[in-house]
């Protein structure tokens, strides 16, 4: 068997996600081990996702967010690589195969992104062994340097939703660890169609409440309080002044601004990310 079925294993996190985690998956060769984590107690999402050959789905009972889920599946993983994919992302054997050739030719590699493009296919370009490397990358696609990257927990279990990929890119940094992107590939990347539709209007209220609290809590960690209230001071009094004027006109952006102003106010407060709809 080809040594890239031992030293990847595919993993993934939904939620809500029944309607497309199939088509995910349904490119990739079933000789490469995959591991989903949903975040729910649904049975019958397990039965179902199981009976594909070589996949394992992990039930967290409730939402625990994009991190800590992920942080459940890499500790079940035990190959040189993991390659994380959202359930959002269109992909192929050809595009693994690639970023796994690539990967082996990058010195202290943590993580190797890609492109993604709203095309209805995946592109690999001319010079397909190019990557630069990056401050950070986007979590759609991650291939992690499993071996390299000695940490206990990839994700910061307090990040709910919100830059925690880019919080993991500095703490491997500051590892000396090289985060990398492969300019010549792109993937199709449905943004912000991992959930079931029906969710939709519910996700973008619970997407603002987590970037607002995941904003002011990255940069206070990172660069300390000062800078965090320098950056988020200002989107704390508009999104105040907004929720009062939209509660007469509109009431689907009074409630985005309300609970922007809620996650930002309970970030403040240094109360957990604990919002769920």
């Amino acid at each position: 068997m080809n040594k890239i079925y031992q030293e990847i294993e595919i993993l993934t996190i939904t939620f809500k996600s029944d309607h497309i985690i199939e088509d995910c998956l349904s490119n990739i060769d079933e000789n490469f081990k995959v591991v989903v984590v949903e975040n729910s107690d649904n049975k019958n999402f397990k039965n179902k996702i199981e009976k594909r050959k070589n996949t394992k789905c992990i039930l967290t009972s409730s939402n625990l967010g994009f991190g800590a889920a992920f942080n459940i599946g890499a500790k079940k993983i035990n190959s040189k690589y993991i390659f994380h994919l959202n359930p959002d992302v269109m992909i192929n054997n050809e595009i693994i195969f690639k970023m796994y050739e690539i990967a082996k030719k990058i010195k202290n590699l943590g993580i190797l992104s890609c492109n993604e493009t709203n095309r209805n296919t995946h592109s690999l370009s001319q010079n397909i062994f190019d990557y630069n490397e990056v401050d950070n990358v986007k979590g759609f696609v991650m291939l992690i340097n499993n071996t390299n990257c000695k940490i206990s927990n990839y994700f910061d279990d307090n990040f709910f939703l919100y830059l925690e990929e880019i919080d993991l890119c500095k703490r491997l940094k500051n590892l000396n660890m090289k985060i990398c992107l492969a300019t010549s590939i792109f993937v199709k990347h449905f943004a912000g169609k991992s959930h079931n539709p029906e969710f939709s209007e519910k996700m973008e209220i619970q997407r603002n409440w987590h970037y607002m609290w995941s904003l002011f809590y990255f940069n206070k960690k990172h660069y300390g309080s000062l800078k965090a209230y320098r950056i988020t001071f200002g989107k704390f009094i508009s999104a105040f002044f907004k929720l009062i004027i939209y509660y007469f006109i509109n009431k689907k952006k009074y409630l985005i601004y309300k609970h922007r102003f809620s996650g930002l106010l309970n970030s403040y407060l240094k109360k957990k990310s604990s919002f769920r709809i």
